[in-house]
């Protein structure tokens, strides 16, 4: 497919309750339901998870029983309808393999009742953990008439290197078949996987009671910026349909400027293939802690020069934080600067200013035995500029982030950019910074988590709402870490410095639960339990980083860059 051209194509969500063990009643809903997507035009219809057969059973033998193979009386019935009204049809399965065991299961079917895309959950919540086998299939992504599609299952959104990998094999448009018991997974996942990964998001759930869980509902439709296009009320069932506009190279690009994929360093990803056995983190989660003994206060200071507030001024808060008890401090981007931006000019200015910026932070940290993460500029008077972060201590400098992702603003977008994250082991906690661009990529703060990081520390510029609305929370949640997030006041996207705990917040709407405060000055502060750091399951059984198939990430880490959104006729193999 030729990624330079615009093409469209109408998609739709169907939003229904399957009928417990009788396919038959499920099979008559699917086809009242393309019914309709086909006179509102529809060439794609997708449908919730395991909608042949209901989700809840008794055991593993019901499940197999109730469990088809692929050319059972549900898929036959796709079939036909594709064929009859000349459509694409995507559908959640209970899949009886052909070793005997069942698969939590996703299907595309083409206009002519091919089976052209099929995948297995590997992400598997605690009920599918009952019934269901991991899937072998990877992450499969096929070249349709539609554009290039790739599929995922529910829970599956929660990992991000599942719909990473997608992406990466040039997916344009993920289909997301679900069962939502959150409206978290809906509401803030699927965005921020569109969004980070610069793809379209079709996601059909259900709605409705069955046993013991209640599906809210959630099926949207969603653009590569991350905007909810259109979408299903809860609790009703029906179906909606978008428009989907495939354009790879607006999709690739950030609203701010630079591509989501050719900024991308895959070296520095090494960690997301090893097992997670041989990483550093395995050995940490077994090593005995205190709770007690294992907490520090940490804040996010929004503080840094101005044009109407000095150096002097932005230490003096600095100095107020340490007051309160902080022992842990994060900085906004160019802390020592009056510009978000920086001129190459302006950035070789800091560069000369940062030896003293560290050593009046080093004085503050001294009084109060406390350590702060100080972005600034790295290079020195004749050197090339390049953005770091300095972890200053009572003794002065005692670690040094550089930028692994240069951005793309001019003044520091420079070759000197890193290969390698670090984490600092100090005695306020296991550290891991985001120098401002590292924190678009979810790769970055996976591979911080990996190595031990307890706190991801993002010093920031942000151009946009959807960097703290939709990337903010899943850093933290993702990894159970906290991610303290430092913004300047003055950027593209003033404020909203917070702390992130590795659990999230009580309600998914961040500006609800963590309303941005653009007061210059504003410390933000969380008494952090870094054991809450150390235990890595969402819910029982479904462990964040130990649940990863690592063998299937491998296109994550490849040299060559024929990958993702932005490569025009990408063939990759599904």
């Amino acid at each position: 497919m030729n990624g330079s051209s615009t093409r469209t194509f109408r998609a739709a969500v169907v939003q229904t309750l399957a009928r417990l063990g009788d396919v038959h009643a499920n099979i008559a809903l699917v086809e009242r339901y393309v019914d309709e997507a086909v006179r509102q035009g529809a060439k794609l219809v997708v449908f919730p998870e395991c909608m042949n057969s209901g989700y809840l059973f008794d055991s593993v033998e019901h499940c197999r029983q109730l469990a088809e193979p692929l050319d059972g009386v549900y898929c036959s019935a796709l079939r036909n309808l594709c064929r009859q009204h000349d459509i694409f049809i995507a559908s959640g399965f209970t899949e009886r393999g052909e070793d005997g065991l069942a698969y939590n299961s996703a299907l595309l079917f083409n206009t002519h009742g091919e089976l052209i895309c099929h995948y297995q959950k590997q992400f598997l919540a605690t009920h599918d953990q009952n019934w269901f086998e991991v899937g072998t299939k990877g992450n499969p992504v096929v070249d349709t008439e539609l554009g290039r599609i790739g599929l995922l299952i529910c829970f599956d959104g929660r990992i991000p290197e599942i719909a990473r990998c997608l992406a990466a094999k040039g997916a344009e448009v993920v289909l997301d078949m679900a069962n939502f018991f959150a409206m978290d997974q809906a509401e803030m996942w699927v965005p921020a996987r569109a969004y980070e990964n610069g793809v379209w998001f079709v996601a059909a759930t259900k709605a409705g009671v069955e046993r013991s869980i209640y599906y809210p509902g959630g099926s949207m439709v969603v653009s590569p910026d991350g905007d909810v296009l259109t979408r299903i009320p809860y609790d009703a069932h029906g179906v909606v349909s978008a428009d989907i506009v495939l354009d790879a190279h607006r999709a690739a690009r950030w609203p701010f400027g630079g591509d989501k994929w050719r900024d991308r360093r895959p070296h520095a990803y090494r960690l997301l293939t090893t097992p997670f056995p041989d990483t550093p983190l395995e050995t940490l989660l077994a090593e005995p802690i205190a709770p007690d003994a294992h907490t520090t206060k940490v804040a996010a200071v929004q503080a840094h020069v101005t044009r109407e507030h000095s150096l002097d001024e932005a230490m003096e808060m600095v100095e107020h934080a340490c007051r309160l008890g902080v022992k842990l401090l994060a900085l906004p981007l160019n802390f020592g600067s009056p510009a978000w931006c920086l001129s190459e000019q302006a950035a070789r200015e800091q560069a000369i200013l940062a030896p003293s910026l560290i050593a009046r932070l080093s004085g503050i940290c001294a009084r109060y035995d406390a350590l702060a993460v100080l972005p600034c500029v790295g290079g020195g008077p004749a050197g090339e500029p390049y953005l770091e972060a300095v972890l200053v201590g009572p003794d002065g400098a005692i670690g040094r982030q550089r930028q692994v992702h240069p951005g793309p603003r001019a003044g520091t977008r420079t070759t000197a950019a890193t290969n390698s994250f670090a984490v600092f082991d100090t005695r306020y906690g296991r550290l891991g910074i985001l120098v401002d661009y590292d924190g678009m990529f979810p790769e970055s703060s996976r591979v911080l988590a990996l190595m031990g990081a307890e706190i991801i520390v993002w010093c920031a510029a942000w151009e946009h709402p959807a960097q703290r609305r939709l990337l903010s929370v899943p850093k933290a949640e993702d990894n159970r870490v906290y991610v303290v997030c430092a913004n300047r006041v003055d950027a593209p996207y003033p404020g909203g410095s917070f702390i992130v705990p590795p659990n999230g917040f009580p309600n998914w709407d961040v500006e609800h639960a963590a309303a941005p405060s653009p007061r210059w000055g504003a410390v933000m502060p969380a008494y952090a339990n870094l054991a809450f750091a150390r235990q890595k399951r969402m819910i029982p059984g479904v462990d964040m980083v130990r649940n990863r198939l690592v063998d299937t990430y491998e296109v994550l880490t490849g040299d060559a860059r024929a990958h993702g959104p932005t490569a025009p006729g990408a063939t990759v193999p599904a």
